[in-house]
C-alpha cells in the first residue's frame, strides 16, 4: 500500500497541471491550439533530438516503432470492424481511435521522465514514431469513415517536426559531435517546458467541450480495448521477445508496457471535432480514462516492478 500511495503521489502534480490547463482555459481563455503549436513546434523537436544526440542506438530497437504500429493498427481496425456492428454510426470509428491511439506524448512522456533514466526516455522517443506513423496513416483512415486520402496523410506525416528533429538527432549521433553544455543547460529547461505545458493541452482540450455525454457500453467498450487487449498485446511482445528474439532488456520491456498503458489520446477530442464524431462523447471519454489512469498506471508500475 505504501508503494501504490507513493506511486500516486507522484501522478498527482501531473493531474494538476491538467486542472491548471483547464483553468488556463475556462477561465484566462488561453487557445489550446496555441498551446498545441507551442508544444509540438517549439518545445517536442528539441527534447527529441536531445534524447537521441545521446541514445545509445541499437539495430534491435527498431522492432519497437514498428511493434507499437503494428498493435495500434490491429486493435484500431479490429475494435472499429466490431464496433460497425455493435453501433452502425460513427461511434464505431471514435471507439477505434480511443483504444488504438494512447496519449503517450503529452501523458506518456512525462510518466517516463519520473520513472526511467535518461537512455530508457531515449529509447521510448524513438518508440513513439511507431505511434505518429500509424496516427497519420490508418488513424486518420479510420477518423474519416474510409475517405483515406494518400496525398492528405503524407502531408499530415510529412509536417510532423518530430521526425525530423528525431533525424538531426540520429546524424548527431552518428557522427560523434559532442554537442556544448550550453545546449544541455537549456535542453534541460524546454524538457520541464514540454512537459507542464503538454499536461495542460488536455486539460484545455477538454475545457472546448461545453458538455459531457456519459455512455457506459461505450465506455465498457474502450477501456477493455486500451487498458486490457492493448497491455495484453505489449505483454505478448515481451513474451516473444523473453523466449525467441531476445533482443531487448528488461527496462525495455517496461517501456513498453508503459506505452501500452497511457490513456486515450487527447488528440481524439480533436479528430471527434473535426469530424462531427459525438465530441462530448469522446471527451467524457478522455476525462474518464485520464481519471482512471491515476489509480490503474500505480497498480500497472507495481506489477512491472519499476
Amino acid at each position: 500500500m505504501e508503494i501504490f500511495l507513493s506511486l500516486f503521489q507522484n501522478l498527482l502534480p501531473l493531474y494538476a497541471l491538467i486542472g491548471a490547463g483547464y483553468f488556463a482555459a475556462r477561465v484566462l481563455h488561453v487557445d489550446k491550439q496555441s498551446l498545441g503549436n507551442l508544444a509540438i513546434y517549439m518545445f517536442m523537436p528539441v527534447v527529441v533530438f536531445g534524447f537521441v544526440a545521446r541514445l545509445d542506438f541499437q539495430l534491435s530497437y527498431i522492432s519497437l516503432p514498428i511493434f507499437y504500429f503494428l498493435a495500434s493498427v490491429i486493435l484500431g481496425l479490429g475494435f472499429f470492424a466490431m464496433g460497425q456492428r455493435v453501433y452502425r454510426d460513427k461511434q464505431a470509428n471514435l471507439m477505434a481511435m480511443c483504444v488504438s491511439m494512447g496519449n503517450t506524448g503529452y501523458f506518456g512522456l512525462p510518466l517516463v521522465l519520473l520513472f526511467f533514466d535518461t537512455e530508457m526516455v531515449a529509447i521510448y522517443v524513438f518508440m513513439m514514431l511507431g505511434g505518429a506513423v500509424y496516427e497519420a496513416t490508418f488513424g486518420y483512415y479510420i477518423a474519416a469513415r474510409s475517405h483515406f486520402d494518400v496525398r492528405q496523410s503524407i502531408n499530415k506525416l510529412i509536417k510532423f517536426p518530430g521526425i525530423y528533429a528525431m533525424a538531426a538527432g540520429f546524424a548527431v549521433n552518428a557522427s560523434g559531435v559532442e554537442l556544448p553544455d550550453l545546449f544541455w543547460d537549456y535542453w534541460t529547461h524546454f524538457k520541464g517546458a514540454y512537459v507542464v505545458v503538454g499536461m495542460m493541452i488536455i486539460g484545455a482540450a477538454l475545457a472546448g467541450i461545453d458538455k459531457f455525454v456519459f455512455g457506459p457500453r461505450f465506455i465498457a467498450f474502450v477501456f477493455v480495448g486500451k487498458f486490457i487487449m492493448f497491455p495484453l498485446c505489449a505483454y505478448a511482445f515481451i513474451i516473444m521477445d523473453q523466449n525467441i528474439t531476445h533482443w531487448l532488456s528488461p527496462q525495455i520491456h517496461q517501456l513498453v508496457m508503459m506505452m501500452a498503458i497511457v490513456p486515450p489520446a487527447a488528440n481524439v477530442a480533436a479528430y471527434a471535432t473535426q469530424m462531427n464524431m459525438e465530441p462530448e462523447k469522446a471527451a467524457t471519454t478522455i476525462l474518464i480514462g485520464t481519471i482512471f489512469a491515476l489509480f490503474y498506471i500505480p497498480c500497472m508500475i507495481m506489477l512491472m516492478g519499476i
